[in-house]
């Protein structure tokens, strides 16, 4: 089974930085955005190889890891590229085990990185909602959301 999520960029249109501590720990935070009709988009897919691949797409740059030799997925170093990608794995692993050890998590941001539309942030809502999917995990769009402010 293919699992497939997507999540909105968005534009500041006023208050950026203000819901950001410690600004915000200091005065409160007050912002406004709106979303567009550009997306991040992150896929999982099943493949016969014992590997975990991520592969992120719009930045073309391709990273395969194989579980060691007692099948067990451990956590990647965030070092190098696509660290973003790692990072929200290793905090799904750590939090909620990943069983499978044969996927490709395939990654696609409809904006350049650097546009100032929320791109990063975006995709770790993505990646997390795929992830979700993938470990029927219990989580709503608001707790996704959260979760991925966490990361």
């Amino acid at each position: 089974m293919i699992y497939r999520s997507k999540a909105p960029l968005r534009i500041g249109l006023a208050g950026g930085g203000t819901d950001v501590s410690p600004y915000s720990d200091l005065y409160g935070g007050a912002i406004l955005n709106a979303t567009l009709s550009l997306y991040a988009h992150a896929t999982i897919e099943p493949i016969e190889e014992n590997q975990v691949i991520l592969d992120s797409i719009d930045q073309k740059e391709e990273e395969c890891m194989v579980p060691i030799d007692t099948g067990s997925v451990e956590e990647l170093p965030v070092k190098g590229k696509l660290i973003l990608l790692k990072g929200v794995y290793n905090r799904i692993l750590k939090d909620y085990g990943i069983p499978a050890k044969k996927f490709r998590l395939s990654t696609f941001v409809d904006a350049p990185a650097g546009s100032g539309l929320g791109t990063s942030s975006t995709l770790v809502v993505a990646i997390v909602g795929v992830f979700a999917e993938m470990l029927r995990l219990p989580l709503g769009e608001y707790d996704i959301a959260h979760y991925a402010y966490e990361i």
